[in-house]
C-alpha cells in the first residue's frame, strides 16, 4: 500500500510468517518515495524520556544532523487481537490499507507481542520505517518485559533481543542506503511458546539468573536455561556469559560433549564478533565519506549564496514590503513575516530603500501604500512584495489584512486591498521599472468557515508596460512553506529560493526569475507536489538587481 505523509509517501510493504512458533510474527517495511531533508528522529527527541510504552531506545551512535540518523525502540503492545482492533489501526491514514495484511496471523490473535521500531535515514536522501511484531518471550506478557526492563532486571532475552536488534540496524544500514547486498542475518530465537492471555495471567516471570541447582524434574527447565544463553553468546551481548555458562548447573552430558559444545560457543562468539566488528568498521567508514563529501558540497555552493557587501541606499530604488502572519478570524501563517524580513535584508543588499511592515490590519495596510505612493517619483525603480493570504474573487485578487471578516464576498472586497489597485498606482507614478512578488497562493483562508468566499491561489493577472509580476504558484496551484515535516528553513519555498537568486551577480531580472521559476518547480517535485510560479512580465529593456 502507499501511505500519505506529507507532500511526499511511504510505499508500505507487510509481510507476515505463517510458523506460528516462530519469534518473529510479522513485518512492515515502508520506503519513503522521495529524497527528503530528514529531521531529529524520536529517538534523538525522546532518548532520555522514559515513555509509559516505549524502552530500550538506541540512537546506535548517531547524532542529529549526521549524514546518516539511526533509531531503534520497542514497544509494548499487549494483545495481537485487542491491537489490531484499536480504532487507529482501522481509521488513521498511517494504518489504514495495511491492517488487512495481518489477517493471516489469526493464530497468535490471542497472544502478547512486542512491536520493535527501527528507522534509518539519510540525510537529502531516502528513509526506512522498519516494524518487527515479536511475541513475547514464554511465561511473560510485554508489559510485564518492558517493567522490568525498568526496574533494571535484564534478563537474557532483554540482552538478546538489545544485540538482534543491533545487528540488524547495522545490516541494513549497509544493504538499504548504501545498497550494498548482506550475505546473511541473525535469527531472533525467543522461546516463546506461543504464550497466550490466558498462559500468562497470573504467572511469575522466570529467574533469569536459574542458579537454582538442577533436579530430575527440572531437567527440561535447565535444557531451555542453556540454550537461552547460548543464543545470548552467539549475540555477543556481554563476554561475561561465557564463563557463566561454562560454569552453570546443567543437565549432565558426557564431558567430551560438554568440551565440544563450550568450543563451539567460542567460534561462534568468535564468528559474530568479527561479523559485528565489520559491519561497524564499514559503516563508520561510509558515515565519513559522507561527512566529507557533505563538506565538499557546501564549500563548492559557497560562492553562490555568499552574500555580497552592502551596497548604498539608492534614491531612485524603492520597496514596500508587507508579511502578514497573524491573522484574527482565519487561519495564521507560519512564514509570511519571516520571509518579508528576507526579503527586506536581500533588498537593503542590493541598493534598495525598504519600507517594511509587519502584520498590518486594514487601516494600516492601506496607510502603508498611501506613504509609499508619496515617496514613489518618476523614473523609480520599484519591488511591491506581500506575503500572507490572498484570495481570488471574480477575475481579481484580493491581499487580505489580519483583520479581515470575510462575512461575505462584498465584505472581503471592501476591507482587503485589491492587488490590481497596488499595479495601477505604480503604472501612473511612471516608474521605470516596477516587479510585484506576490507569496498568497496558499489555500483558500475562508474554507471550512461556512463562507463560499473565492478559490484556492490566485487568478491571472496582466502586467501594463514597464512591469512584471511573479506569483509564488499558478492559478489554482497552492505554494509550499515546507518541504515536508523535517524541512527546518524558516523562509516559504518560493521566497527562500528567489532571495538566493536575487544575490546572484550579472544576472538580468528576467533570467533571474526564470531561473527561480525552474528551482521552485525541481524542489516541488522532488517531495510530490506541482508548483509552477506564475510570471507576468511586459519590461522594458534590462533590470539588473545586482551587477
Amino acid at each position: 500500500a502507499e501511505v500519505p505523509e506529507g507532500a511526499n509517501k511511504w510505499k508500505a510493504y507487510v509481510l507476515t510468517n505463517q510458523d506460528p512458533q516462530s519469534a518473529v510474527a510479522a513485518v512492515v517495511v515502508r520506503d519513503m518515495d522521495a529524497t527528503v531533508l530528514w529531521g531529529k528522529t524520536d529517538c534523538h527527541n525522546y532518548a532520555s524520556t522514559k515513555n509509559i510504552k516505549s524502552f530500550m531506545i538506541n540512537v546506535h551512535g548517531t547524532e542529529s544532523g549526521q549524514p546518516v540518523n539511526k533509531c531503534s525502540r520497542v514497544f509494548s503492545s499487549g494483545v495481537f487481537s485487542e491491537w489490531l482492533s484499536r480504532p487507529e489501526m482501522r481509521e488513521s491514514s498511517w494504518w489504514k490499507g495495511l491492517y488487512i495484511g495481518f489477517d493471516d496471523l489469526k493464530v497468535i490473535d490471542q497472544r502478547h507481542f512486542l512491536h520493535v521500531e527501527l528507522k534509518l535515514q539519510k540525510n537529502f536522501g531516502r528513509g526506512l520505517w522498519y516494524e518487527v511484531f515479536i511475541q513475547s518471550p514464554q511465561g511473560k506478557t510485554s508489559d510485564q518485559f518492558r517493567d522490568e526492563y525498568w526496574s533494571g532486571m535484564f534478563s537474557s532475552d532483554h540482552q538478546v533481543l538489545d544485540r538482534w536488534i543491533s545487528t540488524l540496524v547495522e545490516s541494513t544500514q549497509k544493504a538499504y542506503l548504501e545498497q550494498v547486498p548482506q550475505p546473511s542475518l541473525m535469527a531472533l530465537d525467543f522461546k516463546t511458546r506461543g504464550t497466550t492471555t490466558a498462559s500468562v495471567a497470573g504467572s511469575v516471570p522466570p529467574n533469569p539468573q536459574i542458579s537454582a541447582p538442577p533436579n530430575p524434574a527440572a531437567a527440561t527447565q535447565d535444557a531451555e536455561a542453556i540454550g537461552r544463553r547460548q543464543q545470548l553468546e552467539k549475540m555477543q551481548f556481554t563476554q561475561s556469559v561465557v564463563p557463566e555458562l561454562l560454569a552453570a548447573p546443567a543437565k549432565p552430558a558426557p564431558a567430551p560433549v560438554a568440551d565440544i559444545e563450550a568450543r563451539e560457543l567460542r567460534q561462534q562468539l568468535e564468528k559474530m564478533q568479527v561479523m559485528i566488528a565489520q559491519l561497524q568498521a564499514a559503516n563508520a567508514a561510509s558515515a565519513k565519506v559522507a561527512q566529507a563529501a557533505q563538506a565538499a558540497e557546501i564549500i563548492a555552493a559557497a560562492p553562490m549564496v555568499r552574500q555580497p557587501a552592502a551596497k548604498p541606499i539608492l534614491a531612485n530604488r524603492k520597496a514596500l514590503i508587507i508579511g502578514n502572519d497573524l491573522y484574527t478570524d482565519v487561519p495564521k501563517l507560519s512564514n509570511a513575516a519571516a520571509d518579508a524580513d528576507a526579503m527586506a535584508k536581500s533588498l537593503e543588499q542590493v541598493g534598495f530603500q525598504v519600507f517594511k511592515h509587519l502584520n498590518v490590519n486594514e487601516k494600516a495596510f492601506k496607510q502603508a501604500l498611501r506613504d509609499f505612493r508619496l515617496k514613489v517619483q518618476g523614473g523609480d525603480e520599484v519591488l511591491f512584495f506581500y506575503a500572507g493570504h490572498g484570495v481570488q474573487l471574480g477575475a481579481a485578487n484580493y491581499l487580505l489584512p489580519i483583520d479581515i471578516k470575510g462575512d461575505h464576498e462584498e465584505q472581503v472586497k471592501d476591507e482587503a486591498v485589491q492587488l490590481q489597485k497596488v499595479l495601477d498606482d505604480l503604472q501612473d507614478k511612471k516608474t521605470k521599472f516596477a516587479l510585484a512578488v506576490v507569496d498568497a497562493c496558499r489555500d483558500n483562508p475562508f474554507k471550512g468557515q461556512g463562507r463560499a468566499i473565492g478559490g484556492r491561489g490566485l487568478a491571472p493577472t496582466t502586467a501594463a508596460t514597464g512591469q512584471m509580476i511573479i506569483f509564488s504558484a499558478g492559478s489554482g496551484q497552492q505554494a509550499l512553506d515546507k518541504l515536508g515535516p523535517a524541512d527546518k528553513d524558516r523562509n516559504g519555498l518560493f521566497t527562500r529560493i528567489f532571495v538566493k537568486e536575487m544575490l546572484k551577480p550579472g544576472v538580468s531580472v528576467d533570467r533571474m526569475l526564470r531561473n527561480v521559476r525552474t528551482e521552485v518547480v525541481r524542489l516541488a517535485q522532488g517531495v510530490g507536489h506541482e508548483q509552477t510560479p506564475a510570471l507576468y512580465d511586459q519590461a522594458v529593456g534590462e533590470f539588473f538587481f545586482l551587477q
